[in-house]
């Protein structure tokens, strides 16, 4: 469990200590600490949505085949009777 939530963390770019970085944030008037805070999560973001929307194909690839198959099996059966 603790694996998995620092695994988001760092994925989402999230600090590791949030009272201190809020309290920081505060102060920072110039936006320092979030320096290039956001293309990191912006890369990150795609990143993710490119290995979903690849694994989203593949699943659907082998939905239709398994359809395919499916089908084929029962046309066979049907001819065998």
């Amino acid at each position: 469990m603790e694996d998995q939530r620092s695994e988001i963390a760092r994925k989402h770019l999230l600090p590791e200590r949030p009272f201190l970085h809020g309290m920081a944030s505060a102060f920072d008037l110039f936006g320092v600490l979030n320096e290039g805070k956001r293309e990191r999560l912006l890369a990150n973001l795609q990143a993710d949505f490119q290995e979903r929307s690849e694994r989203d194909i593949m699943q659907d690839a082998w939905r239709r085949t398994a359809q395919s198959l499916y089908r084929a099996i029962q046309k066979y059966e049907e001819t065998e009777r």
